[in-house]
C-alpha cells in the first residue's frame, strides 16, 4: 500500500477544513432572513421551527448510512459527493418559490451535512494519525465559524442582493470545500479503496449492534449525545427560560444565548488536544459533569443570582461534544473503525439531541414550570459519570471488540 506523500498529507488537511466550513452554513443561514424571506408561508413561528427541527433528525438518518456509503464509493469521494449536493442544495434553496420547496432542499443540504459529520473523523485519522488532536480542533473551530458566519455576513448578502443570493451563496464554500479532495483522489485510487478495507486490517468491521458491545464505543457515544441534548435544549430555550426565572431581558436573554455560543470556539480550539493526551480524556469528563451541574443547579436554586454565571458554566459542559470527537480518531486503531464509530455515535448522539429540546417543551407545557425539565437535564448531565471510568483505561475499540467475541 503506497504510503501518502507530504503534499497529499497538506492537500487532505486543507480539504478537511474546507470541507468543515461548509458543514454548518446551512443551519443558521434561513433565520436571520426570516422577515425578508417572502413564500407561500410566512416564516414566523411553526414553519421557522419545523425547518430548526430538520438538522438533528437529519444527522442523525444521515448518520445510520454514512459509513457504508462512504466503504463502498471511497471515503474521499464521499466528500466530493456531500459537497456537490450540498452546493446543489444551497442554490435550490436560494431558487424556492414555496415553503415546501425550501423546506425538501433544507433536508436535502442537512443529509448531505450529516455525512459529512460522518466522514470527517474517518479522513482525520486516515491522514492525520499522528496529530488527531491538532487537526480535530482545526476542523470542530472551522465547523463553529461555518455556523456563526451566516448570522452575520448573510445578513449583510441579503440587504445588498437579496435573501435569494444571500441563501445561494454558500454554494460557493460547498464547492471551494471539494477542490483539495479532487487532488487527492490519484493518490486514493493508486492505495486501492479495497485495501483499506482489507480484513487482515480492518477486522473486525463494526456496526451499531457490535460497538454496543464495547464500553469505549459506548462512552464516546454517550458524552456526545449528552453535550447534543443540552446544547439543542438551550439553543432553543435558554432565552425564554432566562426571562421566566432570571428576570432578565429580551435584550440580556438574547445576549446570554450569544455567551452560550461563543465559549464554543475556544473550546473547539482546546479541547481536542487535551482530549488527544494521555490521561485527560477522564479529566474533561469530569469537568464537563461539574460545569453542567453546576451551571443547571445555579438556574434551579438561585436562577436571579450571577444568572451570566450559570449561562458561563452552561456553555463549558459541551465541551464534551469536542472531546468525542477527538476520541473517535483516537481511540481507534484504523480508519475503518473510526468510520463506523463516527456512524455509531452521530445515529445515535443526535437522535437523543432531537429529542432534548421536545422532552423539556413537552414538560413545560405539562407543569407550567421549567424546574422539571432542568432536574430532569441535570440528571441527564449525570449519565456521563461512568464514561469517566471507562475512558481512564485508554482503550482501543478494535481490542474491546475483540475480547467480547
Amino acid at each position: 500500500m503506497p504510503i501518502a506523500s507530504r503534499s497529499v498529507v497538506i492537500y487532505a488537511i486543507t480539504g478537511i477544513i474546507l470541507f468543515s466550513l461548509g458543514l454548518r452554513t446551512g443551519v443558521a443561514s434561513v433565520a436571520p432572513l426570516a422577515a425578508d424571506i417572502t413564500l407561500d408561508v410566512a416564516l414566523a413561528g411553526l414553519p421557522l421551527g419545523a425547518l430548526g427541527t430538520i438538522p438533528p433528525v437529519a444527522y442523525a438518518i444521515a448518520a445510520s448510512v454514512s459509513a457504508r456509503l462512504a466503504r463502498r464509493i471511497g471515503i474521499e469521494w464521499a466528500a466530493i459527493a456531500m459537497s456537490v449536493l450540498g452546493a446543489m442544495a444551497h442554490v435550490w434553496r436560494g431558487l424556492s418559490p414555496t415553503f415546501a420547496s425550501l423546506f425538501g432542499a433544507t433536508v436535502v443540504l442537512m443529509l448531505a451535512a450529516g455525512v459529512g459529520n460522518v466522514i470527517v473523523p474517518g479522513l482525520v485519522k486516515l491522514y492525520a494519525p499522528r496529530a488527531i488532536g491538532s487537526v480535530t480542533a482545526a476542523y470542530t473551530t472551522a465547523m463553529s465559524i461555518s455556523s456563526a458566519t451566516p448570522t452575520v455576513l448573510g445578513l449583510w448578502i441579503s440587504d445588498v442582493y437579496g435573501w435569494r443570493w444571500s441563501l445561494a451563496s454558500w454554494a460557493v464554500v460547498s464547492l471551494v470545500g471539494a477542490l483539495p479532495w479532487l487532488l487527492v483522489v490519484p493518490f486514493a485510487k493508486a492505495r486501492g479503496i479495497a485495501q483499506t478495507q482489507d480484513t487482515s486490517i480492518a477486522e473486525p468491521q463494526p456496526h451499531s449492534s457490535t460497538l454496543w458491545r464495547s464500553p469505549t464505543a459506548v462512552s464516546v457515544m454517550v458524552i456526545f449525545s449528552v453535550s447534543g441534548a443540552t446544547a439543542y435544549t438551550w439553543f432553543a430555550m435558554l432565552p425564554v427560560i432566562l426571562v421566566d426565572i432570571s428576570g432578565l431581558s429580551a435584550a440580556q436573554a438574547a445576549l446570554s444565548l450569544g455567551l452560550f455560543a461563543v465559549i464554543g470556539i475556544p473550546l473547539s480550539l482546546a479541547i481536542p488536544p487535551l482530549g488527544a493526551r494521555r490521561g485527560w480524556a477522564p479529566k474533561l469528563v469530569t469537568a464537563a459533569v461539574v460545569f453542567g451541574v453546576l451551571g443547571i443547579g445555579g438556574l434551579l436554586v438561585i436562577p436571579t443570582v450571577l444568572p451570566f454565571l450559570w449561562v458561563t458554566l452552561l456553555g463549558l459542559a459541551p465541551l464534551a461534544f469536542h472531546l468525542s470527537m477527538t476520541l473517535i480518531g483516537q481511540r481507534t486503531r484504523h480508519h475503518i473503525v473510526a468510520l463506523d464509530l463516527s456512524g455509531f455515535v452521530n445515529t445515535m448522539g443526535y437522535t437523543i439531541a432531537a429529542l432534548g429540546p421536545l422532552l423539556v417543551g413537552l414538560l413545560f407545557q405539562a407543569t407550567g414550570t421549567w424546574t422539571v425539565g432542568l432536574i430532569i437535564l441535570g440528571s441527564t448531565v449525570l449519565i456521563q459519570i461512568p464514561a469517566i471510568w471507562v475512558l481512564a483505561r485508554e482503550s482501543f475499540v478494535e481490542d474491546e471488540l475483540a475480547l467480547s467475541r
